[in-house]
């Protein structure tokens, strides 16, 4: 069966599965969130074939960081370049980290769970310091964000009133007036003012004209009527109570008689 060889650097990217594949993630420092993956199977008894390397890779570096799992014999790194079109090429690494025994390939392989491994493989200088500075560049200064937000809110908020305020004094009814719906309404440059609601004119005995002197002391004795509030008291609201368990109590034992008669004419 064939090999697929995969290139390039991989700082906290997932390289595509390959079948037969198992998935190794090493962090570049210890306690470090940026992690490198690396694609391994074992090749025979003692023998680990990793691929998915970079070009800045050592043998040193594969012996010291497999060196995690167990006493390493030696590591043979490669390198293999592919010419897919006219100009352009590509370079493959891969390399064999045998061990000294079969139980040091067991663990570097049961590592190989996605999971952040134990041992520890650093990248270039230069390239770290990339994904450092890119890790940095992800997040905001709280409170220069907080600042911003507020700003921004701000803004809106005011946009969102002038608009209103607009819309309020543009509005048009179905015959296209405008409708004058506070104290001053603006259209076409023109400044509209609400006019005052006429008073009804009355006599010198303060009655209004054109209205029944009789309906108008109705009116005035309506409006004096003191309004009676059944809750008012504590009296009332404990009378109120009384009056609804005396209710449920009657409609209670009428329903009991009601099935006791229903029993005996065996109707029920």
């Amino acid at each position: 069966s064939s090999v697929v060889l995969l290139k390039g650097p991989v700082f906290a990217m997932v390289p595509t599965p390959v079948r037969g594949f198992k998935s190794l993630r090493l962090p570049t420092a210890s306690g470090s969130p940026v992690t490198r993956y690396l694609l391994v199977k074992s090749s025979d008894d003692r023998t680990l074939f990793v691929t998915h390397l970079d070009s800045f890779v050592t043998g040193a570096q594969l012996s010291k960081c497999f060196g995690a799992f167990g006493p390493v014999e030696k590591v043979d790194l490669k390198s293999t370049e592919r010419r897919k079109k006219k100009r352009e090429q590509t370079v493959s690494n891969f390399a064999h980290v045998t061990f000294k025994d079969a139980a040091s390939l067991e663990r570097a392989l049961g590592a190989a769970s996605g999971r952040i491994a134990k041992a520890v493989l650093p990248g270039p200088l230069s390239e770290l310091r990339s994904q450092v500075q890119l890790f940095k560049t992800l997040y905001r200064e709280p409170s220069a964000l907080r600042k911003e937000v507020d700003e921004w809110m701000l803004s809106y908020d005011q946009k969102e009133a002038e608009r209103l305020k607009l819309e309020r004094e543009n509005l048009v009814d179905e015959d296209g007036f405008t409708k004058v719906v506070k104290e001053v309404t603006r259209t076409n440059g023109m400044i509209i003012r609400k006019a005052a609601k006429p008073s009804r004119k009355r006599t010198v005995f303060n009655e209004s004209i054109g209205v029944d002197p009789e309906d108008a002391e109705d009116r005035k004795k309506k409006k004096k009527a003191p309004r009676e509030m059944a809750d008012f008291y504590r009296v009332q609201v404990r009378e109120k109570k009384r009056q609804e368990v005396l209710s449920v109590r009657k409609q209670k034992a009428a329903d009991e008689e009601k099935i006791t008669r229903m029993k005996r004419a065996r109707k029920f």
